[in-house]
């Protein structure tokens, strides 16, 4: 059997949030469709998001996230992570609405992962509980001019599922 190590928590998270965003009207998908790709472009990009994601972004509100730290419990069967979200956009009500719903809806540690495991989309995931570890103030960018930013911290704390020797299946 091949064990898939392209399963992680943050890109589980990534597709949950972005849901959220929509359902909420907080993002309009029709401003992210790429006519050139033929879909929606998730505007929830990697740290290392490519030069083509920066033109199609241009002045455009979006997330960029990125691992900060991976540690485990005790027993090594629990792995708690913290995920950082850079909110960027022009308008700083946006970014307060953005916030805002983030916190409401990462900030209940048990009841949120509950959540996020309705909504993922492999059951070799387990998410036990997320909470909001830290929001920043919101300042001007640094990296995009004409922007202003603000950072989310979540920890995560999950399993995999594994088989009788503790190896992810």
């Amino acid at each position: 059997m091949t064990i898939d190590y392209k399963i992680d928590a943050m890109f589980e998270l990534r597709k949950f949030l972005w849901k959220e965003l929509k359902s909420s009207g907080i993002f309009n998908p029709y401003d992210y469709y790429s006519d050139s790709l033929g879909r929606e472009i998730v505007p929830l990009v990697p740290v290392q998001q490519s030069p083509e994601f920066d033109q199609f972004l241009n002045g455009k509100k979006h997330i960029v996230y990125d691992k900060i730290g991976l540690s485990y419990e005790e027993n090594w069967l629990i792995c708690c992570e913290k995920i950082l979200f850079t909110i960027y956009s022009t308008d700083v009500t946006e970014i307060y609405e953005i916030r805002n719903l983030m916190v409401d809806l990462f900030r209940r540690m048990d009841e949120s992962a509950k959540d996020a495991n309705l909504a993922k989309e492999t059951n070799k995931l387990i998410f036990h509980s997320i909470h909001v570890v830290e929001t920043s103030p919101i300042d001007p960018s640094i990296e995009l001019k004409g922007f202003m930013s603000t950072d989310v911290i979540l920890e995560v704390k999950y399993s995999r599922t594994t088989d009788g020797t503790g190896r992810f299946n």
